[in-house]
């Protein structure tokens, strides 16, 4: 029987959220893939991609975006085989990562890169970053900030566009946390900085890394999340000051900032293979 109901698409600012269906073990303190609210937990590859394949038949749209509901690398061979896959529908693919690539995985990706360049298309990679000291009590289960700045590195050397999505921007982490990471992306070449708010539901499952007196005083709105087809009722978290001296921050060291994922794609597909 077919997780219809579970697997859901939707073209929102041109891109369509492709899941991953499968859990990730990283289990990040402010991750809201646990509750099942934005894609299946367990879904075979094949059914994913037929029912894909049946919203692409009526629905215009310019990108594919690739592990907003968990980790694309977790099993490798799958993660790879489904980029393959998605890669026939001729559309510029970002996928979303946390992982350590190397090996046979990286080259995987580099011959998927060239097989997508010829075509005149692009892989887009976005290594997740949200802190750096932090790392260990807020990501305990997670691959280091140092590993995943060698991702980034790996990732551009195979002439991928890569990009760290520093989000959920934590209100209670200070800004010289990500100033470290900003100059370690920079180092390694990152091709920019994508910025976000924290979600929560209604209990509050999504924040609990937040100290609560901060997490009170943080501005925040509940709204229906648009960009998934599921339609989640969260409360946003964002600070706009400190989203702000973040960007500006950023900028000042030279790098490039973006609010979006979906605004990555359409840079990444104007510039081309940027690395």
């Amino acid at each position: 029987m077919k997780n219809t109901k579970l697997i859901q698409f939707k073209v929102d600012k041109e891109r369509v959220l492709v899941p991953v269906g499968q859990p990730c073990p990283f289990g990040c303190r402010y991750c809201y893939t646990r509750t099942g609210e934005v894609g299946p937990a367990r879904v075979k590859p094949a059914e994913i991609l037929e029912l894909f394949q049946e919203f692409a038949k009526t629905h215009a749209f310019e990108f594919i975006q690739f592990g907003y509901d968990g980790e694309p690398f977790v099993q490798p061979e799958r993660g790879v085989a489904m980029l393959r896959e998605l890669a026939v529908f001729a559309k510029d693919i970002s996928f979303s990562t946390k992982a350590y690539i190397k090996g046979q995985t990286l080259e995987a990706l580099a011959t998927l890169q060239q097989t997508m360049l010829a075509a005149q298309t692009t892989l887009v990679g976005i290594v997740s970053l949200s802190c750096w000291d932090s790392a260990l009590s807020v990501e305990p289960h997670t691959p280091t900030p140092d590993e995943r700045i060698a991702t980034l590195a790996n990732l551009k050397r195979i002439e991928i566009p890569t990009f760290i999505a520093v989000r959920p921007i934590l209100p209670h982490l200070s800004l010289q946390e990500f100033e470290q990471l900003t100059i370690q992306g920079l180092q390694a070449n990152c091709d920019g900085f994508i910025l976000g708010p924290l979600y929560s539901d209604d209990k509050g499952r999504f924040a609990r890394c937040v100290p609560g007196e901060v997490l009170k005083k943080t501005p925040h709105q509940t709204i229906v999340v648009s960009w998934s087809a599921h339609s989640p009722l969260w409360r946003r978290y964002e600070d706009e000051k400190q989203v702000q001296a973040i960007a500006d921050m950023i900028e000042a060291k030279g790098g490039r900032i973006f609010m979006s994922s979906a605004d990555v794609l359409k840079f990444a597909s104007r510039k081309g293979a940027m690395a």
